[in-house]
């Protein structure tokens, strides 16, 4: 789906520079935007949970049909560019979804929330690589079977595909309402949600469609001894955009400083890590590939498995509150 796939790495009437120029420059405004919005799946849950808003869940909505109006048409256009793969609704698919849901709650960030997060400074992130190459090289070794991938139904041209761009048109322009409506006006340098969300689904879908290896993600798998790991060095430079991205977000914001980790802080970022990449490689795709990629190309196992880690995280925060309300009362 957006992990270990066979992919088109861009146009074939595009020279190799220039493609990694437009990815690093979409891997950038991506980074750049996740920060703006504090895109977080952790964060979206407990906006949930705790205030009854699925703002940032809409925001994502947002995000996925901008995402499908870039990415489907480049499919198209015969000048490059494809589709995430789907995968249908397996076991395999729902265990990495519970995985990857629990591994974002003690993280306390997922993917996309990890790279805001280390824009602003907190550096105890770092640790969160080394456990995904731990969780990806754990299910690289016990398992030789993963769930089959095959083309997306929108890979081609079609009236069905023309209606799905109709429908995320109309999906795109009344999320955008709704935030505009129902979200908090922001200050300090802050995009409004909405337009963070649209530039985050515009250069994701483009990204992930040129460039299918471009995140961290990808990095780590191609540094590692894995039968699926990505070959192209294309993905060191997208990740540093990237991150180049979401620290120039927090330095215009003021809001960059530099975190002190704690080993107990580094602790959870690692084991967080671990079942994030367990998660990753299961489904295959973490929360940021399933939202840009996998969503806007109609894959039923990737719908599933992000509705799976989005509910295992909100009933994980429920959990937690149950606890500590039972201790403070005690």
């Amino acid at each position: 789906m957006c992990s270990g796939i066979p992919a088109n790495m861009g146009t074939e009437t595009m020279t190799r520079p220039l493609l990694t120029l437009l990815a690093c420059v979409l891997a950038f405004w991506m980074g750049y935007s996740a920060n703006q919005g504090s895109t977080c799946l952790v964060a979206a849950s407990q906006e949930l949970q705790q205030r009854r808003r699925p703002g940032l869940f809409v925001g994502f909505l947002a995000a996925s049909a901008a995402a499908g109006l870039v990415a489907v048409p480049l499919a198209w256009s015969g000048a490059g560019g494809a589709l995430a793969a789907s995968v249908d609704i397996s076991a395999t698919v729902l265990v990495g979804a519970v995985a990857f849901g629990i591994g974002a709650l003690i993280n306390d960030a997922c993917l996309l929330g990890s790279l805001s997060r280390l824009g602003d400074g907190e550096i105890r992130l770092l640790a969160m690589p080394v456990g995904l190459a731990v969780g990806l090289l754990l299910i690289d070794r016990i398992m030789i079977d993963r769930s089959p991938l095959r083309p997306s139904v929108l890979t081609a041209p079609s009236k069905f595909g023309a209606a799905v761009l109709g429908g995320f048109l109309i999906v795109a322009v009344l999320s955008q309402a709704y935030i505009s409506r129902r979200t908090a006006s922001r200050s300090g340098g802050r995009w409004p949600l909405g337009v963070a969300m649209l530039v985050l689904g515009l250069t994701g879908g483009a990204l992930y469609a040129i460039a299918p290896v471009w995140n961290y993600v990808h990095l780590v798998q191609r540094s590692l001894p894995l039968t699926m790991a990505a070959t192209r060095e294309i993905s060191i430079l997208t990740v540093a955009a990237s991150i180049a991205g979401a620290v120039t977000a927090a330095l215009h914001q003021g809001r960059w400083r530099l975190q002190r980790p704690t080993l107990a802080d580094i602790g959870k970022s690692f084991v967080g890590g671990a079942l994030m990449g367990v998660g990753v490689a299961l489904i295959p795709g973490g929360n940021n590939g399933l939202i840009l990629a996998a969503i806007p190309a109609l894959s039923p196992g990737g719908i599933v498995a992000y509705l799976l880690m989005t509910a295992t995280i909100v009933l994980g925060l429920s959990v937690i509150a149950r606890i500590s309300r039972k201790s403070t009362t005690a």
